[in-house]
């Protein structure tokens, strides 16, 4: 069995903690995707299949530390920039992307 840690469960008061019921972080995860799509108008709709879950809790302990940041690195069509947007809508970070272009430059950076 995966054990599972988050501070994600309760939106005030955010407490690292063992996950005790990993069964149900589907439909929390399922929530918290449609007030995402209400809050930003580029929908995403996802399925949420147990390593998903498991990386969006990852990459939400990430988040959660002083200057937090990854790498996300896999195949394209994955899912690394849809769990990096839930998973810091969930820690209440903004994302920005960086769209590199022919021109880009230091001016751009």
């Amino acid at each position: 069995s995966n054990v599972m840690f988050g501070d994600f469960l309760t939106r005030e008061d955010k407490v690292y903690q063992e996950i005790t019921a990993p069964e149900k972080l589907p439909d929390f995860l399922t929530e918290t995707l449609e007030e995402y799509n209400i809050t930003y108008p580029t929908q995403m709709h996802l399925v949420f299949f147990q390593d998903a879950v498991m990386h969006c809790a990852r990459i939400s302990r990430v988040l959660a530390q002083p200057r937090g940041n990854s790498l996300l690195v896999g195949v394209g069509g994955s899912g690394r920039k849809s769990l990096a947007n839930l998973a810091s809508f969930l820690a209440g970070c903004k994302t920005i992307s960086i769209e590199i272009t022919r021109g880009y430059g230091m001016t751009e950076w």
